[in-house]
């Protein structure tokens, strides 16, 4: 998705620098672990989504709909 730079105000960004800087300091900044990540595709449905995606027919459908709605696509 495209998006518009935003111009923030000075004092602004001075306050999140200074909120950065003070949950470093605590030790806060590292968000936890997510966990191993699992699936919920069984092999059959996994092996058919890599054979969508190696022979170009998910890419083709994205491409499609981006023609057709441009407003999700990046271009």
């Amino acid at each position: 998705m495209a998006t518009d730079p935003l111009d923030l105000d000075d004092s602004f960004c001075a306050v999140v620098d200074r909120v950065r800087n003070e949950v470093t300091m605590a030790g806060e900044d590292k968000a936890p672990a997510a966990g191993e990540y699992v699936s919920p595709f069984g092999p059959e449905e996994r092996d058919a989504i890599m054979r969508l995606l190696r022979d170009g027919t998910y890419h083709r459908a994205a491409a499609r709909v981006g023609e057709e709605d441009p407003e999700l696509s990046d271009q």
